[in-house]
């Protein structure tokens, strides 16, 4: 049986010392990211902010086709997080996150890439708890028998 490709990138971007001015923003957060999912063809159709009334913390939800951005800011602590998800051919999530970085003027960032859906073979995708619960089993009856030996009688 043959396994389907399927190729999709998941980029994470830690953003540290934001710009404090810009950070506290979030409907110009909701402008700058519409924007770049619109500029590198991520093709969003709606965007969400939640935000607590008391909290300065605030996330944005993008959903694109075949494809998600999620952003999450810290105001108090100059901080952003972002997940920018797309399988779409042709979209440039790498470039939404550069984006980000530039538009929060992060002094530092923390950039993680994941190339999804790589399956491999088939054994790779089999599960492979029987051996785990094996070896735990195995280890709880040496554990007995250990028991036994060391409290076993001895003849002097």
């Amino acid at each position: 049986m043959k396994v389907k490709k399927f190729t999709g990138k998941l980029i994470a971007v830690d953003m540290y010392n934001c710009s404090d001015v810009i950070i506290s923003d979030p409907n110009a957060a909701k402008e700058q990211l519409q924007h770049a999912c619109n500029v590198f063809a991520l093709q969003p159709s709606d965007i969400i902010i939640r935000k607590e009334e008391e909290q300065s913390e605030y996330s944005l939800f993008v959903i694109c086709k075949q494809g998600h951005v999620t952003l999450h800011v810290y105001p108090e602590l100059g901080f952003a997080t972002a997940d920018v998800f797309s399988c779409l051919e042709g979209a440039e999530p790498e470039n939404v996150t550069k984006y980000l970085r530039s538009y929060f003027d992060a002094d530092k960032s923390k950039i993680t890439l994941l190339d999804r859906g790589d399956f491999g073979t088939l054994s790779d995708m089999k599960p492979h708890r029987r051996s785990n619960v094996k070896f735990i089993r195995r280890t709880q009856n040496l554990g007995g028998k250990l028991k036994d030996i060391i409290m076993k009688p001895r003849p002097i």
